[in-house]
């Protein structure tokens, strides 16, 4: 005689807010623009809500440690240009912006931000300095890049860091 059983299990998952959100999906175009959030209002988060168009050097997304406080949203990278396609539909870029505590003592990290390919800001900072808010306006710019300069690879610590950069849209 042979018996068979069958089991059957029930698995509840319970989903806890994410500040993160859902990863960013692929605009209608295929171009790398990303969907926005749902809402349409924002603000649109660089590092949550739109993907890079441009990408030159990696940069990484999640937390850093700036002026020994810890950023969970941040974008950071040794040397490189992210550039995303605003298409003239924002106002406004505010982020803070510093350098990794990783960083080595005496080493100078320069972040930028191009408009339309011209330089419209550039800090130059070192470990432990004050976190720096830059706003600027982005009214009517189809193109944006956060950079970051003066990291060398050969000594692969140390890192400049945007932190919550959010643009937000015209209404």
């Amino acid at each position: 005689m042979t018996q068979t059983v069958t089991a059957t299990a029930t698995v509840t998952v319970t989903a806890s807010p994410d500040r993160a959100g859902p990863a960013p999906s692929l605009g209608p175009t295929g171009s790398g623009a990303s969907s926005p959030p749902a809402s349409g209002t924002g603000p649109f988060s660089l590092v949550r809500d739109l993907l890079p168009v441009e990408v030159d050097g990696d940069y990484a997304k999640g937390g850093q440690k700036v002026d020994t406080r810890s950023y969970p949203t941040a974008l950071s990278g040794l040397c490189g240009k992210h550039t995303w396609q605003l298409d003239r539909q924002y106002t406004t870029l505010t982020t803070r912006v510093g350098v990794s505590d990783d960083t080595p003592s005496g080493h100078t990290i320069t972040l930028y931000i191009d408009v339309e390919g011209a330089r419209k800001k550039e800090l130059t900072m070192s470990p432990g300095d004050s976190v720096e808010t830059v706003t600027l306006d982005v009214s009517g710019a189809y193109r944006i890049s956060l950079g970051i300069d003066g990291c060398t690879y050969g000594d692969q610590l140390g890192r400049g860091v945007w932190i919550d950069p959010v643009l937000a849209k015209a209404r």
